[in-house]
């Protein structure tokens, strides 16, 4: 209930004639928050989306194929019309908008949601500050410039305060250096902050990787420069597909981190993911993390007097619905043998591994990849985005970011996020829910298979004898390979050694480590 004894107003109220300005609109999230809020209420106002020029595509162009995504399908044209696209520079003053513009969102916004970001875990620390503190400190300006404003979300991450160890609160963390001062020295040229932080180092205050710090730096700011304003930070985990959603399983066009793994896993050309079976998997769906929003904003609607922002994590955590990488691996390797694609390289496996092991593993399908890239284009067996060289490539490149993101956090509080469900009105609690206890992980994963086969790869979306057929095959030639590895190693050790004894045990050790890769 709400700081008076009342529950929240219904979030369909809350929304209805109201105009939103969300930064990051084309993203995993952002069109995830975009079909959120048109499903919110049918009276709602304009959704002025941020959007930068690209030559090959007009802004309104760039809109109609982000409403074209299957999410939208059951919104009518009408409410899709409500979605207009705004070109601007996000890291610019005012985002560069004209001043008719300008005139419109200080006019009509009272919602504005900040999303976008830069995402990438290897970049300089200039390139993070610029890409998620300095965007930040231009959306905080512009939003202080809005009359209306009544609702002002920030989209971090938990890992933005994992240089502390322990259980992370709902609370921002001071840096140690000002944002301010972090952004003016990123703008130098050239600048003391054009390089790869080593992890750990006192450059970015004890964190692994310029991302985390910048988020910290982002929160930081926030609280500098909107004190008393209705503000909100939202910190997400691992983000899945839609859990209870029209079009359930949907995890967009991401090619990268974990969701490009369970793509790539799909055609059998990921293999491994880096870690061991009892890492916890810090996970949320990603519907729950806009029902979690779109109840933010109204609870934020609601507020006086904030000295700080609100926080919520969206999370699992310990003792609460928490699984690990091994169920995670189980859990895809059985779903996927429920429900395969029509076709794959190899017959999708995958378990966590470490060292030498996972490097070995990472070598053999790069080498699989090598030997079927060049038919693999001549004869276009696959698009371009999911050759099997690029399938890998996720693989190398992010195995690793996955296991940092999972292995980092300790604990997390979830205390206002507890609240804030207890405050939602009745009638949002089913329709809004995001309470994590209700996730079933396993059907998480089956649902998110059969979205990608359906519309990611464009299968057949059935499963038939033929399928079956496939999979036993590809098992007989496995069990083939390790027999004929086995034989191999025999033969040439007792045609070098004479020895059948040492042929047939080596033959032996060399078909177990093939199965154990």
């Amino acid at each position: 209930m709400s700081e008076s004894g009342e529950y929240l107003p219904r979030i369909r109220d809350f929304f209805a004639k109201r105009n939103v300005l969300v930064t990051g609109g084309t993203g995993f999230i952002g069109m995830a928050l975009i079909e959120g809020l048109l499903s919110s209420s049918e009276e709602i106002g304009k959704i002025y989306v941020l959007i930068r020029a690209k030559r090959d595509m007009t802004p309104a162009q760039r809109i109609t194929r982000l409403l074209s995504s299957e999410i939208f399908n059951h919104h009518s044209a009408e409410s899709k019309a409500k979605v207009i696209p705004l070109v601007g520079d996000i890291s610019c003053e005012n985002f560069e908008f004209n001043d008719e513009t300008l005139i419109t969102i200080r006019d009509e916004v009272s919602v504005f949601y900040h999303n976008a970001g830069l995402i990438k875990f290897n970049r300089s620390v200039k390139e993070a500050i610029l890409g998620n503190v300095l965007t930040t400190l231009r959306a905080v300006d512009l939003a202080k410039t809005l009359p209306k404003l009544s609702a002002f979300i920030y989209s971090s991450s938990i890992l933005s305060n994992t240089n502390r160890g322990g259980l992370i609160r709902e609370e921002v963390y001071k840096t140690k250096k000002s944002p301010l001062e972090m952004i003016k020295l990123a703008l130098e040229e050239p600048s003391s902050l054009d390089q790869v932080a080593e992890s750990m180092s006192d450059l970015i205050e004890k964190h692994k990787n310029s991302y985390t710090y910048s988020k910290q730096l982002a929160e930081n700011l926030i609280v500098e420069k909107m004190a008393g304003l209705p503000v909100g930070i939202v910190r997400p985990s691992l983000v899945y597909g839609f859990y209870n959603h029209p079009i359930p399983g949907w995890i967009g066009n991401s090619r990268g981190a974990h969701l490009g793994l369970i793509k790539g896993y799909m055609k059998g050309m990921i293999r491994a993911i880096a870690g061991t079976e009892d890492t916890i998997m810090w996970s949320i769906p990603c519907d729950y993390v806009i029902n979690a929003m779109l109840t933010f904003t109204v609870s934020l609607g609601q507020s006086t007097n904030l000295s700080k922002p609100g926080i919520i994590h969206l999370s699992n955590k310990k003792n609460l619905n928490i699984w690990t990488l091994k169920q995670y691996s189980d859990y895809l390797n059985e779903e996927s043998w429920k429900n395969p694609c029509d076709s794959y390289v190899l017959l999708p496996r995958i378990k966590p591994r470490e060292g030498l092991q996972l490097n070995l593993v990472i070598l053999f399908t790069f080498v699989v990849a090598l030997v079927i890239n060049y038919p693999e284009k001549k004869l276009h067996w696959s698009p371009k985005w999911c050759r099997a060289i690029d399938l890998v490539s996720i693989q190398y490149n992010y195995s690793k970011v996955y296991k940092y993101q999972t292995s980092v956090i300790d604990d997390l509080s979830l205390e206002n996020t507890n609240n804030l469900m207890q405050r939602m009105h009745p009638d949002d609690k089913e329709v809004y829910n995001f309470d994590v206890r209700n996730v079933d992980w396993r059907k998480m994963i089956a649902i998110t298979i059969s979205w990608i086969r359906k519309y990611y790869y464009k299968d057949t979306n059935s499963v038939t004898w033929m399928h079956k057929v496939v999979q036993y095959l590809y098992l007989s030639i496995e069990g083939l390979v390790y027999i004929g590895i086995f034989f191999l190693v025999q033969y040439l050790l007792i045609l070098i050694t004479s020895s059948t004894l040492l042929g047939t045990t080596v033959g032996l050790l060399a078909a177990a480590f093939a199965y154990w890769l």
